[in-house]
């Protein structure tokens, strides 16, 4: 799949179309806690990302602008099928000056 069509994809999302991994339940509550998975959706359906990575042919890595200092990466995998879901692999915050290249 390349990033356009993923884009497409990402954009008509809904609730039904996203599966959750073991790894990514997992990772998101030994980091933020049980209730960041709710916010973690709130971002994939109310937030713009500000950069998409595609990692390899099925996985892609989007980032969020979460904070002044932080940015959310979701890495999403695609399961084939009809209909298509979003498997959310695993997320984490990382400061987003690594995205914008801000000096210290």
């Amino acid at each position: 799949m390349d990033l356009s069509t993923f884009w497409n994809i990402l954009s008509d999302i809904t609730v039904d179309s996203i599966h959750q991994t073991k790894h990514f339940r997992e990772r998101t509550r030994s980091r933020f806690g049980d209730e960041f998975t709710k916010e973690v959706y709130n971002f994939i359906f109310d937030h713009t990302p500000v950069a998409i990575v595609q990692q390899d042919e099925q996985k892609f890595k989007v980032l969020y602008s979460y904070s002044n200092d932080y940015d959310l990466t979701v890495v999403f995998g695609i399961k084939e099928g009809n209909p298509l879901k979003l498997s959310l692999v695993t997320c984490h915050k990382v400061e987003s000056k690594r995205r914008l290249r801000i000096d210290e």
